[in-house]
């Protein structure tokens, strides 16, 4: 964003810099007009602290920003909370790269004078030098909402909206390219573990102990402890995953068909009587949903309501239904159940968003291609589908370390966008200490009587200027 002129005068003596000019010279008789129009009714201070502006201002023209921000500091040590000094303060801050600076100062311009429009956009101006893009719009919306003729907010605020578009859109790619990246890692440690496979074969037939390949598939590495061991470095979880039978048998959590509405035509409470029946009981339902890694497991929503990913909304619905009279801590006394209940209730909120239902119906889709494609590789002879539970438990694992890729992948990206503001939030608040300091060093200064001495000094100089001319 380019820097803006400083700003004009507020009727207090203040100029405008973009029109201020020096002051005309006077004939030797008269006295000097920035003197005449400067002093009646006004006091020393103001016309000390407006001299200081006029110095900082032709300092700013001549972009002397050093000179500009030590004139408008000397103005700040007379008053302090001078909006127009403040303004032009962060105007030169920002022109130096000082943006923490300018950012300090843009809000003391806004606090002081909500109402300044100029000020907002200052604001503006220091909140998209540091990145903020979205904040820097809001900014200069309120500058709008003031002067909504101002061709300048109007121009920044158009920037800010294309530019969030922008990092929307990266996010996008982003994301695909991080989904990539997993499905490369997945792929990879596929090979490492069919390398595993083949070796464990061949030492299998060395001894003569060989009878088939999924039998030495069976005896291996257990995908599913695999996957939880991966969990478990990443995570800091130190638990070993329970992958025995915890949940219900009907209706299956991974379905390879499209499942139907199996009641017909019967009414809405018969059929989530029928849900219930499928469900079995509420503690089977507790062990099933916070079982060892759950927070991990529950990725999958469909997991977690216990039902193909492919069966219509209104079946889903009536699974959340029956779900929630077995679960609901209104309606079951169990300590645990309010805790299951809440990863039901977060599963249906994910599939209420068209979204990220379908987002999540991707994810599946693909664990089901990956699981089969695995039992393939494992099964030497004979067809994947020859056992199908072994492809449900195949598809189940890597549906799940889908789910857990993606997942990782996110917390890394929130780590990164954390550890980013924090260091922003540090800057700002070593920048808001030293302006601290400055001020507590002004406050010091004017209690040792400095500032009525350079009044005098100011004084002096002006009737010297006065006896020249």
């Amino acid at each position: 964003m380019t820097t803006e002129a400083p700003n004009e005068g507020d009727g207090s003596g203040g100029s405008d810099i973009s029109q201020a000019q020096a002051p005309p010279r006077a004939a030797p008789a008269e006295p000097n007009p920035v003197i005449e129009k400067g002093d009646r009714g006004r006091e020393e201070w103001e016309i000390q602290r407006d001299g200081y502006k006029v110095a900082g201002d032709a300092a700013f023209r001549a972009k002397d920003y050093a000179s500009a921000v030590s004139a408008y500091t000397n103005g700040l040590s007379v008053d302090p909370s001078h909006h127009l000094l403040l303004s032009n303060r962060s105007a030169a801050y920002l022109a130096r790269g000082e943006k923490s600076r300018a950012l300090a100062d843009a809000r003391g311009c806004v606090g002081a004078a909500p109402g300044f429009a100029k000020g907002h956009s200052r604001l503006a101006a220091a909140l998209w030098s540091l990145g903020r893009w979205k904040e820097a719009g809001e900014a200069y919306g309120a500058a709008l909402e003031i002067e909504p003729s101002n061709a300048v907010a109007r121009q920044g605020a158009d920037k800010c909206m294309e530019r969030d578009r922008e990092e929307k859109r990266a996010e996008v790619e982003r994301v695909k390219a991080e989904m990539e990246r997993a499905k490369r890692r997945q792929e990879e440690e596929e090979k490492d573990q069919q390398k595993k496979k083949r070796a464990e074969e061949e030492k299998c037939k060395a001894k003569g102990k060989m009878g088939d390949a999924s039998v030495a598939a069976e005896e291996g590495d257990d995908f599913l402890d695999a996957f939880f061991a991966d969990v478990e470095k990443k995570a800091g979880d130190g638990e070993d995953e329970d992958t025995g039978d915890g949940g219900p048998k009907e209706p299956p959590t991974i379905s390879n068909g499209n499942e139907s509405d199996p009641t017909g035509g019967e009414s809405d409470e018969k059929k989530i009587q029928t849900q219930l029946s499928d469900l079995g009981t509420a503690d089977e339902q507790i062990d099933r949903i916070l079982a060892n890694n759950h927070e991990w497991r529950n990725l999958n929503p469909f997991f977690v309501l216990a039902c193909p990913h492919d069966v219509p909304e209104e079946v889903i619905s009536r699974r959340y239904k029956a779900l929630s009279l077995l679960l609901h801590p209104d309606k079951n006394p169990d300590p645990r159940a309010g805790d299951a209940f809440e990863q039901v209730r977060r599963a249906m909120t994910v599939l209420n968003d068209d979204t990220r239902a379908k987002h999540a119906r991707d994810l599946v889709e693909q664990g089901l291609k990956q699981g089969r494609r695995e039992l393939g590789n494992v099964a030497s002879g004979g067809s994947a589908g020859a056992d199908p539970a072994r492809l449900v438990k195949a598809q189940e694992v890597a549906i799940m370390k889908i789910f857990a890729e993606v997942e990782r992948s996110r917390r890394e990206v929130e780590a990164r966008k954390r550890a980013q503001e924090k260091r922003e939030r540090d800057q700002e608040d070593e920048e808001a200490r030293k302006v601290q300091a400055e001020a507590k060093f002004n406050r010091k200064w004017k209690k040792q009587d400095r500032v009525d001495n350079r009044i005098g000094n100011w004084r002096d100089f002006q009737k010297k200027k006065q006896r020249k001319t």
